[in-house]
């Protein structure tokens, strides 16, 4: 079954017509879920209940859309336009329905909020209540949540493919890295091996001594310097990212400090990895590593401040429950969803570690498609 087709069921069980994806300048990445290829000019894409799609984009993207739809086995029709004056009328014809879904959310203050659904801009969102005065539109958050939450076997296999690439480009590193080196000269290194295969999943995170403590560090010229160094990285190859962290050390010999709490750091992943199985509360990962590292003597509440994981997808941070100490025990995870397992430790202004991995939720336990080296990578 592909997406247009499973997107059809959850419609049905909606009571919906159809789904409308408005996309500009690439500003709706489910365009890029559902058609396989970017298109850049404005496009719509209607996926109907009753099987009917329909595909309007410019005419220099729209032969490049049917080509990618056709390679999917997706029958959808795709109608080309050259002018504003030409779209409406086509728009008008396909939204003139009782009930049509459109990607915004609906609540963003709570943990089963939607902000995931966020993607229409207000100026098309009230071009189209226009168009259509009469259609119902509604929140296509469970449609894209249907689509995206659990992953496809052909997914998974994706997934093991760009995790798999990711770990050899990462396991150059001792090669590649060298003092005198910037931190953007590490990431511009990383990335470019990437670019021969995919795209990054996301911009790399290359952190040197104090910028490891700061765990969103935006990559900067500061020269690679002895001590810590956290890289924090993922390729996107097909339909699946990779999301991996390695925390390294520069120079002969790790400090005691560094070591100690890089194998406390590993130890707990280990742990709290054994709670990544099917209709599992998803704060309970998160609390088994707390717990080891309290026993370990490491104030988690002070040093480890942000989520142990997120959902892993067509996007770094995908669609699911977030796995984090602090969710309530009505968050589940499910079989076939895919997390990362990111355990941090921090001293602000000093350094930080990070080990970060990309797991399968299984049905008794979880697959560990990435991995971290048990003692800390020389430089």
């Amino acid at each position: 079954m592909n997406k247009f087709e499973r997107a059809q069921e959850i419609l049905r069980e909606l009571n919906g017509d159809g789904w409308l994806i408005i996309c500009n300048e690439d500003s709706d990445v489910n365009s890029r879920f559902l058609l396989g290829v970017g298109s850049h000019a404005r496009h719509y894409i209607y996926v109907a209940a009753n099987g009917e799609h329909k595909v309007l984009a410019v005419e220099m993207e729209a032969p490049m859309i049917k080509r990618s739809l056709e390679s999917m086995n997706i029958k959808s029709k795709v109608e080309s336009y050259n002018s504003l004056k030409e779209l409406v009328p086509k728009l008008k014809s396909i939204i003139n329905k009782p009930r049509i879904a459109l990607n915004f959310g609906e609540n963003i203050f709570n943990e089963k909020g939607t902000p995931f659904a966020d993607y229409i801009r207000a100026g098309d969102y009230f071009s189209v209540k226009e168009l259509a005065p009469q259609t119902e539109f509604f929140s296509a958050a469970p449609i894209i949540y249907g689509l995206r939450s659990v992953k496809s076997q052909e997914e998974l296999k994706d997934l093991r493919n760009v995790c798999k690439a990711t770990l050899e480009i990462l396991e150059t590193l001792p090669d590649l890295i060298k003092r005198g080196m910037s931190e953007n000269d590490v990431k511009a290194e990383i990335e470019c091996r990437y670019m021969k295969l995919g795209r990054p999943s996301f911009p790399a995170i290359v952190g040197s001594g104090a910028h490891s403590a700061d765990p969103h560090h935006n990559t900067s010229e500061k020269k690679i310097e002895e001590g810590v160094l956290l890289i924090d990285t993922g390729l996107q190859i097909d339909q699946m990212c990779s999301d991996i962290t390695w925390t390294l050390w520069v120079g002969k010999k790790p400090s005691d400090d560094f070591l100690k709490a890089y194998i406390a750091l590993y130890e707990s992943k280990e742990i709290a990895n054994k709670y990544f199985v099917d209709n599992t509360p998803a704060n309970l990962p998160a609390i088994k590593c707390r717990e080891f590292l309290a026993e370990k003597g490491y104030d988690h509440e002070k040093l480890f401040f942000h989520g142990f994981g997120h959902s892993l997808g067509f996007e770094a941070h995908d669609i699911g429950p977030r796995v984090s100490w602090k969710v309530s025990d009505e968050l589940k995870l499910v079989e076939n969803m895919v997390y990362t397992s990111e355990p941090g430790l921090y001293w602000k202004g000093e350094w930080g570690i990070r080990l970060e991995d990309d797991i399968i939720i299984g049905k008794d336990k979880c697959e560990k498609v990435t991995y971290n080296h048990k003692e800390p990578i020389l430089i």
